[in-house]
């Protein structure tokens, strides 16, 4: 890309939405994929890649943003706990009653565990129920994806805490 990386797209595009992003990158190196998942995007694929597999991801994860988006029946719908609110049809986050800026993984993540509250979840449950059956990456991206949330969720002084339970995965109580 000639006038900006393809991470500065990234944070600019989450800067202004949640659509999903797959970042598709000749960089391979752990660090590079960490910091494209943690600036936002929602997988990526090191070259050279399978065609079929990036149009399989690409349309799960258009399935799962349509599903979410176009839901009628939640649209007044809101998840609440402690000072922690989620409006379904706006997917927004709001902490104290200011919208909490999160990638759509990280909104997806929220959303199961506060609609499952005091309900435990393993990372590969996380991983079928926020990514999808056919992800194959590592079981360690929640651990990024849950630091992330909970550092975006601190700065904001939330009162809701997202607890682990070690060597099995994470809830959230009431």
């Amino acid at each position: 890309m000639p006038n900006m990386s393809g991470y500065e797209l990234c944070r600019a595009i989450r800067d202004i939405s949640n659509v999903p992003i797959i970042m598709i990158s000749a960089k391979d190196e752990e660090i590079d994929k960490i910091l494209g998942l943690e600036l936002g995007s929602d997988d990526y694929i090191s070259k050279p890649f399978s065609l079929r597999e990036v149009t399989i991801k690409a349309r799960n994860m258009l399935r799962r943003a349509n599903n979410h988006s176009f839901n009628t029946d939640n649209t007044d719908e809101k998840l609440i706990l402690k000072d922690l609110e989620i409006i379904k049809s706006r997917r927004a986050i709001l902490i104290h009653g200011q919208e909490l800026k999160v990638t759509t993984k990280e909104y997806e993540l929220l959303e199961l565990l506060i609609e499952n509250k005091n309900k435990p979840f393993s990372r590969e449950s996380i991983i079928e129920k926020v990514w999808g059956y056919d992800y194959y990456g590592d079981t360690r991206q929640v651990d990024h994806l849950i630091k992330r949330l909970r550092k975006k969720m601190l700065l904001e002084g939330s009162e809701c805490k997202i607890e682990t339970l070690w060597g099995y995965g994470y809830k959230v109580s009431d």
